[in-house]
């Protein structure tokens, strides 16, 4: 097994953050994208691009390396307001966040991928909230479809990990600690974390042994900033 981390939404959001943290440490990294001009503007020569498309089985079963470390899949549905999909479809919506997961799911399968596959998921689906009625609004069916990819990955037979992101922002990274929780948390304000904060963590879930078939939620805590050793703690503790 290879020493590479693949990125499956690269290019924009915690996805971007994950891959300029790996280029910027020196990691061996992989972007799996629909656009690879695109990504070769984000990362020049410094990762490897592989053409991928979610919504198509096909590229992904071409794409997916059955070396790699593993996956980090921070898919999300685009177009629509803002570029972020916000009143598609129901069904437009699932394809993507859903049906996105399975084939990625089933291309790991095919390859025989022996990895661990790091899912990004939201707080909130479990906990009735204003924030996440609105969520479920413009991104219509978002709460199923999020609960739905999750029992799929840990149906799998893969090795997963299903980290489940508070209120996302583009502050700095490493101004908070981290809480790490296996409890669920309402989709509020309160509960925040920046995405590079977040893609930290869903990097560390990739070789942590204690991140294996584990499912938590991480937020800010105090002003701070966790060490490496503290994350992993952090992360021990989950098995706890």
């Amino acid at each position: 097994m290879s020493d590479t981390i693949a990125v499956i939404g690269a290019t924009r959001g915690t996805g971007l953050a994950a891959m300029q943290q790996l280029i910027g440490a020196g990691r061996p990294a992989a972007a799996v994208v629909r656009s690879v001009e695109k990504a070769r503007g984000l990362f020049g020569d410094k990762a490897t691009l592989v053409y991928g498309d979610v919504t198509r089985p096909e590229t992904l079963a071409e794409a997916i390396d059955p070396e790699w470390a593993g996956i980090v899949f921070t898919v999300d549905i685009t177009g629509g307001i803002a570029g972020r999909g916000m009143f598609a479809s129901r069904e437009k919506i699932r394809a993507v966040m859903y049906g996105g997961l399975v084939n990625t799911v089933e291309a790991c399968r095919q390859r025989g991928f022996k990895g661990r596959l790091v899912l990004l998921s939201t707080i909130g689906l479990s906990i009735p909230s204003t924030g996440m009625k609105i969520l479920n609004w413009v991104k219509p069916g978002l709460r199923d479809h999020s609960i739905d990819k999750a029992e799929y990955l840990k149906k799998s037979g893969l090795d997963w990990a299903v980290v489940r992101a508070g209120i996302l922002n583009d502050k700095p990274a490493g101004q908070h600690a981290l809480v790490i929780t296996a409890q669920d948390r309402p989709l509020e304000m309160r509960y925040r974390i920046a995405r590079a904060d977040l893609a930290r963590v869903m990097l560390a879930c990739v070789t942590d042994p204690a991140a294996s078939k584990r499912e938590f939620s991480v937020f800010w805590g105090e002003a701070g900033h966790d060490s490496d050793a503290q994350l992993a703690a952090k992360l021990a503790a989950l098995g706890g």
